[in-house]
């Protein structure tokens, strides 16, 4: 049986993996100046 692969298949993978990375860093963007965040506020909490 021959193999074939739907005109186009790979354009929408790569469209889908760059519209799922954005949210992905920017949740991740997130998370570091969080703890950024965290980090530097407990640093200033215990200094006298």
């Amino acid at each position: 049986m021959a193999k074939f692969k739907s005109a186009g298949s790979k354009k929408t993978e790569k469209v889908k993996s760059a519209r799922a990375a954005i949210p992905c860093l920017v949740l991740v963007a997130l998370g570091v100046a969080l703890m950024c965040l965290l980090f530097y506020f407990s640093l200033q909490s215990n200094t006298p």
